[in-house]
């Protein structure tokens, strides 16, 4: 048996104890906080950890406050399913990618659309704002192999990067800046330079044997996670573009994942209806529910305190991190 597979069988045997062992000390609560009308397609939570927006079929967007969960509006005005959803680095503006194949910009204290980016010729698939402060680009990807580059200023197309020869499905900046990950049905992720100057990609990244549908930079940008239709996860060194990790974190399509500000907290979600929290230096399952829907969507909290979860009936819910409860005998 190769040395590979020998690690593998140890990751998961690793995996199935360490789940017996910290199930003890973890307990998160589910909290139903509302409902779109269709199908709940994406969520994301917003740097100061006060809000959280959802994404739908329905054609629209919702905000709403954390850690309470309360709904404070609804944004309208895509023609078209709402696939992905990011907030700004200044959590001033939101971005939002749809079917109607259009990215728009809001303003998340009025609740006013201010730019409408056109330029796409498919669904819009994944959007996502440049963390600084100045909220100065969007990167989006979409059903029509592209992904753009929007200067949100002039709110003028800044360049198209090509290559991905399938629909591409969701993109990410990275948080110091000067890169963008994509992910596409063709199995493959590619990573750009933010030069404006550039176009070709700096690394090609194979390793999943499936649709890639997700991809996300860890907050010190030191790592790249993506994951797959056969849900499958990789976790890479985002500056080598070598494979850390590679585990089966789901038994379904896992369209989502989100890092915790520690960089190694990673949640899951997938259409197997479960929600998963790992250790990804394991990798190690810390925690997981089922959700009693299928999930589209997963955030999670700077101190992973609070998970939001979308689900395929409509329901936006919360896992809420409890006191720990600790087994042992009184002394």
């Amino acid at each position: 048996m190769s040395k590979i597979k020998v690690l593998i069988i140890y990751s998961l045997l690793l995996s199935l104890s360490s789940l017996s062992i910290l199930s003890q000390t973890l307990n998160y609560s589910i909290v139903n906080i509302g409902k779109h009308n269709d199908e709940a397609l994406g969520v994301f939570v917003n740097e100061a950890n006060t809000r959280f927006a959802s994404s739908s079929l329905d054609e629209t967007i919702k905000i709403w406050s954390l850690p309470d969960g309360k709904e404070l509006m609804t944004l309208r005005g895509h023609l078209g399913a709402v696939y992905n959803i990011s907030f700004s680095g200044s959590d001033r503006y939101l971005v939002s990618g749809s079917e109607d194949e259009t990215v728009r910009i809001w303003d998340i204290q009025s609740g006013k659309e201010v730019l409408v980016l056109k330029g796409h010729t498919g669904p819009v698939i994944g959007v996502y704002f440049s963390q600084d402060d100045n909220n100065s680009m969007v990167a989006s990807t979409s059903f029509d192999k592209t992904v753009k580059l929007w200067d949100v200023a002039t709110g003028s197309e800044i360049k198209t990067l090509r290559g991905h020869t399938e629909p591409t499905n969701n993109v990410a900046y990275s948080y110091d800046g000067t890169t963008i990950a994509s992910c596409s049905d063709d199995s493959t992720i590619r990573v750009w330079s933010t030069d404006l100057k550039t176009t070709q990609p700096l690394m090609i990244l194979k390793g999943h044997n499936a649709p890639v549908l997700t991809v996300l930079y860890s907050f010190d940008s030191k790592h790249l996670v993506s994951a797959d239709a056969n849900g499958e996860v990789i976790i890479w060194n985002s500056q080598s573009g070598l494979i850390e990790r590679k585990f089966k974190a789901h038994n379904d399509l896992l369209q989502d994942v989100a890092f915790a500000a520690d960089n190694k907290t990673l949640v899951t979600g997938s259409l197997d209806r479960r929600v998963r929290l790992w250790d990804t230096e394991g990798p190690l399952l810390l925690f997981e529910a089922d959700m009693g829907a299928g999930v589209w969507s997963v955030d999670i909290t700077s101190d992973a305190s609070i998970i939001t979860v979308a689900c395929d009936d409509g329901s936006i819910k919360l896992l809420k991190k409890g006191v720990v409860q600790q087994k042992g005998k009184k002394k």
